[in-house]
């Protein structure tokens, strides 16, 4: 596997836990801390005395799956290989703050605007050129690396909040929508028909 430098930043919503082991076998760390399922983060290593990041995590409570971390492309860089080991640490939710919010019509978005108010949102407007007439989980995740997009905010029977990388549902928050999401609401793209698209299914854990 092969590994991303970037220095580490302090982020509003991360949770910052320790390797207690690592299993390379099976791909899997344990942390010194329980996390809630689906929270995605990253695997904080040194190399050469600087802080790299290197391995993306998903948490299942006190186990967290591994993967490889590919936000940033770059082959003009050589990509050094460094293992996550005991004691490195785990930033959990660090893009949290920066949020999608996939409403049905004008007025939930906006509704949901005001709610998430102090959250940085991106507008649907950027997602919906970027989908280019098409939703699935690669698209969203690719979306989400572009634009450091830590959680989806989806208006389906309730507001569920979505890792941007895992699909778990991260949050729930029961608010009154007098609409079916049988179409996302974008300003410019108006028509944009998901009318095909189950987004229950782009959700893991809805039914949990």
């Amino acid at each position: 596997m092969r590994y991303f430098i970037l220095l580490l930043a302090t982020f509003l919503f991360a949770v910052e836990v320790k390797i207690d082991n690592v299993d390379l076998k099976n791909k899997e760390i344990t942390l010194n801390k329980y996390v809630k399922k689906g929270v995605s983060g990253v695997v904080i290593c040194n190399y050469l005395k600087t802080p790299i990041i290197c391995a993306r995590a998903v948490s299942f409570g006190k186990i967290a799956k591994l993967f490889v971390y590919d936000d940033l492309k770059n082959d003009a860089f050589a990509r050094p290989l460094v293992l996550p080991k005991k004691d490195d640490e785990v930033v959990f939710a660090k893009d949290y703050s920066r949020i999608v919010i996939i409403a049905p019509n004008q007025e939930v978005y906006l509704k949901l605007k005001n709610l998430y108010k102090n959250n940085v949102i991106i507008s649907p407007d950027v997602l919906a050129a970027f989908l280019d007439g098409e939703i699935n989980q690669n698209n969203l995740r690719e979306f989400a690396k572009e634009f450091n997009i830590g959680r989806y905010i989806i208006a389906l029977d309730k507001v569920y909040e979505v890792d941007s990388f895992s699909f778990y549902i991260v949050g729930e928050k029961n608010f009154k929508i007098n609409a079916k999401c049988d179409k996302a609401f974008f300003t410019y793209l108006n028509n944009f028909d998901i009318k095909k698209l189950d987004f229950k299914k782009l959700i893991k854990g809805i039914d949990d």
